[in-house]
């Protein structure tokens, strides 16, 4: 499954030399992502921003406390 991400009424926002952007709504609350867990549960995180890393898009998002870098396609522990 790949993560649904929902960009199609936010605004991008270049963040650092355009390698890492933010997406916001019109009121200014940051983009979610949808990621599934080990057990096929669906988490919803807030995508603090995106970055390129080695030619692939990856999306920051904290999950159990940590700051972590992830992929559409990555599945968190449960």
């Amino acid at each position: 499954m790949t993560a649904i991400i929902n960009t199609q009424h936010f605004t991008k926002i270049p963040l650092v030399n355009n390698r890492r952007w933010c997406y916001l709504d019109q009121y200014g609350r940051k983009d979610h992502v949808t990621l599934k867990t080990e057990s096929g549960k669906l988490i919803t995180r807030t995508a603090q921003y995106y970055q390129i890393v080695n030619d692939e898009v990856k999306i920051y998002i904290t999950y159990k406390g940590d700051g972590i870098l992830v992929t559409e396609d990555y599945v968190l522990d449960d």
